[in-house]
């Protein structure tokens, strides 16, 4: 089933899907973005397949060829959503800082065409918001609506001129190739992301992404500028801060983070934030 949510007379639009059984091509209009609310989508576009599971989504445009599965014993559902190309080019205007991400790239056939998680971007932030609230909202309330596409253009936009970034870090004479490499690190990051305190190895990682393990190091650091090492201390003590910020003791928020000694988590703590791990939780109480 595909319930439209709201769709406005420029053909932006929100929709609810809720499946079992589905083979189809999903066209994405505009701009559009699928997300995965629960359960698992596979999705072949531009002849690529990826696996699209909850808290993941999908951005791409005209000129992107999709096809949608869904085989599930469960209903699998999700957010369908299209941005207008007169809404894109109204937001770029807007954002004249940003030449490097115009509607000529996001509406063309040059889209970095990816998988995204909705907890590291800004864009994943706002379709969390929307998907667990949709049926609460007032989408009568015609500032509500108008407020709502642009924000969710204007994520679309900030998060696509990090991509832009990322792929210009990326020295082969090749776009495609370009394009590869970033999706390995990428998928990389969100594998440490969604597995912040597993003891996941390099060599694992590499095997995941599909590159060696010394060949992903490079790439890594010259897209984010950190090793995979360090991004996965940086993240893992930043939740651990706010878990001691939420009350957790040190040496708890150490041991459920990954750090076997308290006095190296402490140092390491320290050393990011400029305060020890005790003193922050003293002065948070």
């Amino acid at each position: 089933m595909n319930q439209v949510i709201y769709q406005d007379p420029q053909n932006n639009a929100i929709r609810a899907s809720n499946f079992k059984k589905l083979e189809t091509d999903c066209p994405f209009g505009g701009l559009g973005i699928k997300m995965v609310g629960s359960g698992e989508e596979v999705y072949f576009l531009n002849h690529r397949r990826y696996s699209v599971k909850a808290g993941d989504y999908m951005i791409g445009n005209s000129f992107t060829r999709s096809v949608v599965q869904i085989n599930s014993q469960e209903q699998v559902n999700g957010l369908c959503i299209d941005l207008s190309p007169d809404l894109i080019r109204e937001v770029v205007g807007d954002w004249g800082r940003t030449p490097s991400v115009q509607s000529d790239y996001l509406l063309s056939d040059q889209l970095f065409v990816n998988r995204y998680s909705v907890h590291n971007t800004i864009l994943g932030k706002l379709l969390l918001q929307i998907h667990h609230r949709m049926h609460s909202w007032d989408l009568k309330n015609d500032l509500l609506k108008n407020e709502l596409f642009y924000r969710l253009a204007e994520g679309i936009l900030a998060d696509q001129f990090l991509v832009v970034e990322q792929l210009n870090k990326l020295d082969f004479k090749k776009k495609n190739t370009n394009e590869e490499l970033l999706r390995a690190v990428l998928e990389a990051k969100s594998l440490m992301d969604a597995r912040i305190v597993d003891p996941l190895s390099l060599d694992f990682l590499a095997k995941q992404v599909g590159i060696s393990k010394y060949h992903l190091i490079r790439l890594f650091k010259q897209v984010l500028g950190i090793t995979p090492y360090q991004y996965q201390q940086k993240i893992r003590l930043e939740q651990a801060r706010d878990a001691i910020m939420d009350g957790m003791d040190v040496s708890t928020a150490a041991f459920v983070y990954g750090f076997t000694d308290v006095s190296a988590f402490s140092k390491a703590f320290k050393k990011r934030f400029g305060a020890s791990p005790g003193f922050l939780r003293k002065s948070n109480f």
